[in-house]
């Protein structure tokens, strides 16, 4: 049996198949590439009580829950860097079969008690050329956010830093000085607290909320490299804050 203190949580997303095409005079080759795992970020979580189920990019469309049953297999539920499209096209209903809008389940599964965070980057939010996706979906209702329905990644080369905004048990005991980051998504707060915002353009980085008996964060940029920049992947209070974080979504 599963410990009480044990929280079981499940990430969505941040894979990626690249195809490089190479051209040398008149010739060219291809290279191809896959990032399927999200090892680098679950393995630094080792012998703390968090039990982490990763679902890559490429999995979603099949996988994902397709009811509530199976969502509530977990205290949290994580989308980072995954495209609407993924949980909403099941190739069932590319057959034309009437499924269930996994979206809309996750409204309900909050609603019900669980833990929700969006976690930002190139396919989350708007998106790169807006092909994330979000703004007409399901889950713009119940998120703290207005989410443009077109590109809305800030590129920050320079970096950019967090402050935060407010006192909160998900920032308690984290170093006072943020590392910087190298972009986000630009998101309009319509709800919710926010806890950190970037000094430099007083956009949100984190706005959580409640919803029924659940709870929701809004994290505006991304858990990894590039935008989540080496100082802040190596920085004293990162393993800390998503723990945090995790812990406070999933009310453990």
């Amino acid at each position: 049996m599963t410990a009480p203190d044990r929280l079981k949580l499940l990430i969505v997303g941040e894979t990626v198949f690249k195809i490089h095409t190479h051209y040398k005079g008149f010739a060219s080759y291809e290279t191809g590439y896959a990032s399927l795992s999200l090892d680098a970020f679950v393995s630094r979580f080792a012998g703390r009580a968090l039990d982490i189920t990763f679902m890559p990019n490429h999995e979603v469309s099949l996988r994902f829950p397709s009811t509530l049953e199976a969502m509530r297999a977990y205290d949290l539920i994580v989308i980072s860097d995954a495209p609407a499209d993924s949980f909403l096209l099941h190739p069932d209903t590319l057959a034309g079969k009437v499924m269930p809008d996994r979206l809309q389940l996750i409204g309900e599964y909050v609603r019900g008690g669980g833990g929700f965070a969006m976690i930002g980057g190139w396919m989350a939010y708007g998106g790169f050329h807006g092909k994330a996706h979000y703004a007409y979906s399901p889950l713009a209702a119940i998120l703290p956010v207005s989410i443009a329905p077109h590109d809305d990644r800030m590129e920050t080369p320079a970096g950019i830093h967090p402050r935060p905004t407010a006192e909160h048990p998900i920032l308690a005991g984290l170093p006072a000085d943020w590392p910087d980051f190298l972009g986000y998504n630009k998101v309009v707060q319509r709800g919710g607290e926010r806890l950190l915002e970037f000094a430099e353009t007083g956009d949100p980085l984190l706005i959580v909320d409640t919803l029924g008996d659940g709870r929701l964060a809004c994290f505006t940029s991304d858990i990894l490299p590039h935008w989540g920049s080496p100082r802040f992947t190596n920085w004293a209070g990162y393993l800390d804050f998503w723990e945090n974080l995790f812990r406070w979504l999933g009310r453990k």
